[in-house]
C-alpha cells in the first residue's frame, strides 16, 4: 500500500467517525454457521457486546466481545478389536461440543446514512484473539476392548483472527436497532497438528441488536 493511498483510507476513516461522535454499547445476537469445515459443520448462538468508550469525532475504535453458545455436534466413528470373541468392529456415536470466544479492537466506516438518519456501515476488527475450546466424547466406547483408529481428541486452540462486518442500523434516536452479518477467520494453527475431522471454526454469524449510545460529542 502506497503513502498516498494509506493516507486517504485515514482521512476517509477520520470523515466518517466526525458526523456520529457518540460512545456506544452494541448487543446482539442470531446465528452462526461455520464455514471452515472439512467434514464436520458447527452452529453456535452468537453473543455480540461492542464498545465504544470515546465520544470524540476522530476515534472511531471500539472493542468487540463474542461468545458463542454452541450446538452439539454428532458424527460417527468406528472402532475396532482383535478380541475374536467380540465383534470385529462397531459403530460409535461421536460428539463435538465447540465452544469460542474472541476479543477484537476494530473501527467503523460509514457508507451511507439517508433523511432517517438510518445508516449502513462497515465494522472492520483486523486483531483479535479468539480462543476455541473442543470437547470429543464417543458414546458408549469400550476403551478396555476396542480402539478408535485416528480419533477426534479434545483441543484448545487460541491464536489471532480478522474480521468484518456489514450493519445496517435502523435510527430510533438513543436505542437504534441494528441487523449484521459477521465474518471471522480460523484462528492461527501451528504445522504438524493432530489431523482431526475438525478445523478451527470461521464462523458467519447473522445477528440482530440494539445500539445504545451515550456521552454524545460534538458533531460538526
Amino acid at each position: 500500500m502506497n503513502i498516498k493511498l494509506l493516507q486517504s483510507l485515514i482521512i476517509f476513516i477520520l470523515f466518517s467517525a466526525t458526523g456520529n461522535a457518540q460512545s456506544f454499547i452494541s448487543l446482539s445476537t442470531g446465528i452462526s454457521a461455520n464455514i471452515n469445515k472439512p467434514n464436520q459443520s458447527f452452529y453456535h448462538i452468537p453473543l455480540s457486546l461492542q464498545w465504544k468508550p470515546s465520544p470524540k469525532e476522530n476515534n472511531p475504535f471500539f472493542v468487540e466481545f463474542d461468545y458463542g453458545i454452541p450446538f452439539i455436534a454428532k458424527s460417527s466413528g468406528n472402532a475396532y478389536t482383535l478380541n475374536p470373541s467380540l465383534p470385529a468392529a462397531v459403530n460409535l456415536e461421536e460428539t463435538i461440543c465447540p465452544n469460542i470466544f474472541t476479543v477484537s479492537i476494530g473501527f467503523r466506516i460509514f457508507l451511507y446514512t439517508n433523511k432517517k438518519n438510518n445508516s449502513f456501515y462497515l465494522n472492520l476488527l483486523p486483531f483479535g484473539i479468539s480462543n476455541q475450546n473442543f470437547k470429543v466424547t464417543y458414546k458408549n466406547y469400550d476403551k478396555e476392548n476396542y480402539e478408535v483408529l485416528n480419533p477426534d481428541v479434545n483441543k484448545d486452540l487460541t491464536g489471532f483472527v480478522a474480521s468484518v462486518a456489514a450493519v445496517y442500523n435502523f435510527h430510533k434516536g438513543k436505542q437504534d436497532m441494528m441487523i449484521m452479518l459477521h465474518l471471522q477467520s480460523p484462528t492461527t494453527r501451528r504445522k504438524g497438528d493432530y489431523p482431526l475431522s475438525y478445523k478451527s471454526v470461521a464462523p458467519l454469524q447473522l445477528t440482530f441488536g440494539y445500539n445504545f449510545y451515550y456521552n454524545k460529542g460534538k458533531i460538526k
